[in-house]
Parts: C-alpha cells; sequence; structure tokens
C-alpha cells in the first residue's frame, strides 16, 4: 500500500497553533524546485528524506507491484503535498512520483524541518495534524504493510477518534492488534495522559475475561499499545448482524462480563465506558472487555474529575447531574447493555446528545414489560438493579451472576465482517464547559 495519498495544503487547518513568525520561517524554509515533464519527484524504493507540496503543475503517482506491473493511483495538483511520511522516518519510497507537465513545487527536507522543531516545539503539533490525513485516514492507510517494532501492519480494524486498530503480524507469525494514539491527540497533554493510563492499567491485568496487553511502544510521533488479536467481533457487531439475543446468550454473555468487570473492581479500577462495542466475543463464545481509553483507579482524583467522560446512552444519571464515578456508574451501562443484546436497539435511543441527557436524568427506573418479550424472572430482577436511578439502589451480585458464564454459541449465519462494511457505532465523548468531543469509537 502506497504511503502517496495526496494532501491539500491549502485547505487544511494545518497552521493553527503555530506563531506567525514560525509560520513565515516554515515558508522561507520552502526551498522552490522545477520539474520537467517526465522527471521524478519521487523514486519508488528510495529512502525518503523531503516533503513535496505543489505549486504549479501535475503529477502522477504510480506504483509497481511485486509482479512488475505499474499502476496508476493518484493525480496531484497545487496544492497537493507528497512525502510528508519522510519527516517521520527514513524509510524507502513506496511509489513514484511524476512530472506529467512543467511542474514547481517547494520542498522542505526532514533535517531542515526537525531544526525547526528545536526552535519552535509547535511545529510538532504541525507535523501531527498534516500526519493525521494519512495515518487511519478514512481513503488509503499509509501504516499497512509497513513494519514496525518488529510486526508488519495487516490491516485497519476500526477507527476512532481517539486512536486506531490495526492488525499486525509478528515476525513469529503471532498475530496482534496495535492500538494507536491518533496523530491530532498527540499534542494534547490530557488525551496524552489518558492513553498511556490505559496501557498501565491493563499491563497489570491477567484475566481471561480482560484483553491481553503484549507491549507498547512510541513510533511516528505517536503511541501503540500491543493487545491480544481477537478473533471475533464486538457484541455491537453481533446485534448489528443477527439483531436481538436470546436470553439465555444474555445469560451467558453476562456471567462472563461481571467476571472481568469484578475483576477490575476488585483492583480498584473502574471502566466508564462499558458498551457492546468495547466487549468483544470470539469464535469460541469467549468474552472479553476492552478498551479501558477512559478507567481510572477508584480512588484517583484529578482535575480530569471535572471533565464528564463516557458514551451517550450508557452514563448513568449520576454523572449527568455532577456525582462521582464509581462501579456503580459501570452497573448501569450493564444494564444499558443487557438491555440493548435482549431488545436489538438501546435502551435510549434518543437521536441527539441533548434529548439522551434530558432522558437520562428524568430516568425513574426499568420496567421488563417494556422489553416485549418474556425473559426469566432472576434476569429480569438483575437488570432492573442495575438500571435503578440511584447508584445506591444497584447491587452488583456479581458472584452468583458469575454462575451464568458459558461459552456463547455464535448464529449459524453470522460471519466475521469487513469493520469497514459496519455502521458506525456511538462514539465515545468527553463533555466539557457545555460542549462535546467525540473521543472513540
Amino acid at each position: 500500500m502506497t504511503d502517496f495519498v495526496t494532501t491539500d495544503w491549502m485547505t487544511q487547518d494545518t497552521f493553527d497553533g503555530l506563531p506567525p513568525d514560525a509560520v513565515s520561517l516554515l515558508e522561507t524554509c520552502l526551498q522552490e524546485k522545477h520539474f520537467q515533464q517526465g522527471e521524478h519527484l519521487i523514486h519508488q524504493g528510495d529512502i525518503g528524506d523531503e516533503m513535496f507540496v505543489i505549486s504549479s503543475g501535475h503529477a502522477l503517482v504510480m506504483t509497481e507491484d511485486e509482479q512488475g506491473q505499474r499502476h496508476v493511483i493518484a493525480r496531484t495538483g497545487p496544492g497537493d503535498v507528497l512525502g510528508e511520511m519522510s519527516l517521520l522516518a527514513s524509510e524507502p519510497r513506496t511509489a513514484d512520483a511524476i512530472a506529467q507537465e512543467p511542474l514547481v513545487a517547494r520542498v522542505l527536507s526532514a533535517s531542515t524541518f526537525h531544526t525547526l522543531i528545536e526552535s519552535y516545539p509547535e511545529f510538532s503539533q504541525f507535523l501531527t495534524r498534516l500526519i493525521a490525513t494519512r495515518v487511519g485516514g478514512s481513503d488509503r492507510d499509509v501504516l499497512v504493510g509497513r513494519d514496525m517494532d518488529g510486526f508488519r501492519i495487516v490491516r485497519r480494524l476500526g477507527r476512532g477518534g481517539m486512536a486506531v486498530v490495526y492488525e499486525a503480524t509478528g515476525t513469529d507469525g503471532q498475530k496482534v492488534a496495535l492500538k494507536m494514539m491518533s496523530h491530532r491527540l498527540v499534542c494534547d497533554e490530557r488525551s496524552r495522559a489518558a492513553f498511556q493510563r490505559e496501557a498501565d492499567i491493563i499491563e497489570t491485568f491477567d484475566h481471561p475475561n480482560i484483553v491481553n496487553m503484549l507491549g507498547r511502544f512510541a513510533m511516528f510521533y505517536t503511541f501503540f499499545i500491543i493487545v491480544e488479536y481477537i478473533d471475533g467481533k464486538s457484541l455491537y457487531e453481533l446485534v448489528y448482524d443477527s439483531g436481538p439475543l436470546p436470553a439465555a446468550s444474555v445469560r451467558k454473555i453476562l456471567g462472563q462480563l461481571v467476571q472481568g468487570l469484578g475483576y477490575a473492581h476488585d483492583s480498584e479500577i473502574i471502566h466508564r465506558d462499558i458498551k457492546p462495542g468495547n466487549v468483544m466475543i470470539t469464535r469460541d463464545g469467549q468474552i472479553k472487555l476492552m478498551d479501558f481509553g477512559l478507567a481510572k483507579p477508584t480512588n484517583a482524583t484529578s482535575s480530569d474529575d471535572r471533565v464528564l467522560v463516557g458514551t451517550p446512552g450508557y452514563m448513568a444519571p449520576e454523572l449527568l447531574t455532577g456525582g462521582e464515578p464509581g462501579p456503580a456508574s459501570d452497573l448501569f451501562a450493564m444494564g444499558c447493555l443487557a438491555v440493548e443484546l435482549l431488545d436489538g436497539t438501546k435502551l435510549f435511543a434518543q437521536t441527539t446528545v441533548s434529548d439522551v441527557f434530558t432522558a437520562v436524568t428524568r430516568w425513574r427506573g426499568w420496567n421488563p414489560s417494556s422489553l416485549g418479550l418474556q425473559i426469566d424472572d432472576e434476569l429480569a430482577e438483575v437488570i432492573t438493579s442495575w438500571l435503578a436511578p440511584e447508584p445506591a439502589d444497584r447491587e452488583a451480585n456479581f458472584e452468583h451472576i458469575a454462575g451464568w458464564a458459558d461459552s456463547v454459541e455464535w448464529p449459524e449465519e453470522i460471519e466475521i465482517l469487513d469493520p469497514e462494511d459496519l455502521a458506525d457505532p456511538e462514539e465515545t465523548r468527553i463533555f466539557n464547559d457545555g460542549e462535546d468531543t467525540a473521543s472513540e469509537g
């Protein structure tokens, strides 16, 4: 996969945050070069050390496959950027860029750019914004096919506001998942801290119902967490594919899930983002709780405690009225998850965030008759308790519910789909000072 997905320099907000004198300095560092028709700006296989901004003219971006066949993958023109990945690492170019006509480009060398960063640290933010359009992007992804810290990227599994997840293979053939922090958040101190906190938390965990962390590393001006690869799908995908699940299957799922969540709670960690999209089911029916990106120790206090985090529709009422997050707020999310598995739709299915918040703050409790199907009294009592408006009225009953645990059989017609074929799940959000921003799907 080529790393020459073109970027329109002129239409991006890449200069936001740069002082005016820094922008002027950047302009002076861009050296003008002229290319004749048929001349290469970039040669496939060469080690990259320059970024090109086309001023006038057009260039074809072409790649040669293993069979020697040439493929045109892009036509670039004024304002397009080529080769910015060379500012991250000196690696072989993965495509040719050839002038179709007399062409003028402004060129920035990697060495010059890193000198600029020493004078103006803000340039690192400029770079991450520029690269963010390329890594984990919605079109081609420049990391696919690359070798990173002993792993080769196979494909992108998912992409959210805070991170991108890739399937990768180690030199020993081991299949893993790499969770990469979004470049657009690397310069945000709170986001960096949250990403590293997730790694710190799951690094200490060892439980069959929690995704296992294998390591971490930094590369390409961002951070990666290595976790076990789950051969399966999320509960969100399962319900999206098959619709409501039988009560017997939901009992088995909850029985496994409370074991993982109970382990986290016993470790004094609250998850804060339990939802179907953050729970995986393997092909052999094992449940895995994942994505501890918003998790925090129960005894931790910081300025971030004033920031409301979570996913609309799974957040407990007390969180929306200034209450402290705790194990009971995870229980409310568990109740929302259980109803969604049984009903096939979200418990709070309002179309806007404000409408969801209104419905949750006015919540008076759950009635099993609202399901429209019969479930056993024991399951109904558990969900009703989890969905109690007051956190003190929610009973975990994890030890008892763990007895429901069993392997979950997949419906025969269910297959693992390409993540790109699925509808977008509900996004995790961070709410602060009346505003909200998506942080992860």
